[in-house]
Parts: structure tokens; sequence; C-alpha cells
């Protein structure tokens, strides 16, 4: 399998296919690739912290009881 993007200059291509696929049915398939959203790769800390907002827990006066863990009854 071959695969490639090219990105037309004009309307007509040329193909050039292996010696190994001659006398062989091939599918070619023309379509436009999607551009993909780039993101930016630097944030802010307040870009950070507004996206985090709400998926943090308040931690804060939580203690461990390791017996109340290992209550299985």
């Amino acid at each position: 399998m071959i695969r490639e993007v090219y990105t037309p200059s004009k309307r007509q291509l040329t193909i050039t296919v292996p010696d190994t696929m001659i006398g062989k049915p091939v599918e070619i398939t023309i379509r436009e690739k999607p551009v993909k959203a780039r993101r930016s790769k630097k944030k802010t800390m307040a870009e950070l912290k507004a996206e985090l907002e709400g998926l943090t827990v308040n931690m804060e006066g939580y203690r461990f009881d390791r017996d109340e863990a290992n209550d299985y009854d």
C-alpha cells in the first residue's frame, strides 16, 4: 500500500505505479485532507486555572481513616 499526501498546483496529476502493482487491480481515491486545528502549546496560569475550574476537589480537612477503609462489613 502506498499513501501520499500531495498539494496539487494544477488540475492534472500523473501517478507512477510501482512494478509490483502492474497488472493488478488498484484503487485510487482523491479526497480533501481535513485541516486539524492547532492548539497553542503555551498557556498562561490564568488560562490553565480557568480550564481546570470545577475539576478540582477541595481536600482541606480530609483525614484518611484506615479502619474505615478496611471495614468490609
